[in-house]
């Protein structure tokens, strides 16, 4: 059983909150006692700080179409050009979305050139994508991956997602899950046959001199097995980077100790914007809000900015990303973070992780 089964079955509030926490939570004058609004924030300078911006996690339709309502890929885009955002990273559970990708820089590409025949100025933001590695592409499939870093525009590998026996256990919580899902690892220190496989293929696939890379997102897998992962990586010497999935959602939570403890083993820590701040899809959804902004404070003293990745993973119905980024960069500011240090995070860090863009 990993620590987050076990914390899951013993504690009521999930594993970082507390009874303190909740109690203040549901006092009944709580907006008045604990109302915080933070520093006050000049939107237009928000604004300024979006150009060459990177979201290097984020979703949209036409893909994961199930979900009416949510923005169209094509309108993030234009809006992440207008704005002057400088890439953007798609994500999708079911599909491979890189080659989406291809098509949707023709389209702005296409865009530029009409504008600049009509003098306009229209740059283009570089979109790329990844494949994810549930059931629907044959789990950790190899030839998936193969097939994805062959097509072009490929940025990310996630490890799965709905698929991820730490998912499967989550949701059969509080007894055995009828599907036990994927293992990368035994939790224990040895990865799976095809966790190595992948990881030699995009090892491989970074030993070039053009400047390409892909990244390995480690998703919704057990902390365990991330650990185990990057462990591996470092003993054997690999070229392969590892980000971790929105790190203050409850289901892929990292406590203190366990961020740092991954950032001194070379990882890299998404902090989303979908999972930091409540936003009207999830209005029912108990958002880490103090811990999460509290956490990445914490880190940015104790280890540096330079691991730690800003997101948005927004794309969800009543969550469009060009928006969700600029509330998340003003809770940031009104929270106390930096601008340097937001650029780290926002920009520098994401840029190096992605290579040639």
């Amino acid at each position: 059983m990993t620590k987050a089964i076990n914390d899951w079955k013993t504690k009521p509030y999930g594993r970082v909150m507390d009874d303190k926490e909740m109690r203040k939570r549901s006092h009944w004058a709580h907006p008045y006692c604990v109302f915080d609004p933070g520093a006050p924030v000049d939107m237009d300078h928000v604004e300024e700080m979006l150009k060459g911006g990177i979201d290097v996690h984020i979703h949209g339709a036409p893909i994961a179409g199930k979900l009416y309502g949510r923005p169209k890929m094509t309108d993030t885009c234009i809006a992440a050009s207008e704005v002057g955002m400088k890439a953007l990273v798609f994500k999708d559970h079911n599909t491979m979305t890189n080659n989406a990708a291809v098509v949707l820089q023709e389209m702005l590409d296409l865009r530029a050139k009409e504008k600049a025949e009509l003098g306009e100025v229209f740059t283009p933001v570089q979109v790329f994508g990844g494949i994810t590695l549930n059931y629907q592409v044959g789990g950790m499939n190899k030839l998936a991956v193969e097939a994805a870093l062959n097509t072009g525009r490929c940025k990310e590998i996630w490890l799965p997602s709905m698929n991820a026996a730490h998912q499967h256990e989550a949701v059969a919580l509080p007894g055995e899950p009828d599907d036990p899902g994927i293992r990368v690892s035994d939790c224990a220190g040895t990865l799976t046959p095809e966790m190595i496989e992948i990881l030699d293929v995009m090892a491989q696939y970074n030993d070039n001199a053009a400047g390409e890379r892909v990244v390995l997102s480690a998703c919704h897998v057990s902390n365990e097995e991330k650990f185990d992962i990057l462990d591996y990586i470092n003993r054997k010497g690999l070229d392969v980077k590892v980000l971790m999935d929105h790190v203050t959602q409850e289901m892929t939570i990292v406590t203190p100790d366990e961020a740092k403890q991954m950032i001194d083993m070379g990882g890299y820590l998404e902090f989303a914007e979908c999972s930091c701040i409540p936003w009207p899809g999830m209005g029912d959804w108990i958002v880490a809000f103090d811990y999460s902004f509290d956490l990445i404070k914490e880190l940015i003293k104790e280890k540096g900015p330079e691991n730690l990745v800003l997101i948005t993973d927004a794309g969800q119905p009543g969550n469009e990303p060009i928006t969700g980024w600029r509330w998340f960069l003003k809770w940031l500011l009104g929270k106390g973070v930096s601008e340097s240090d937001i650029n780290v995070m926002f920009k520098e860090t994401p840029a190096m992780l992605l290579g040639k863009i």
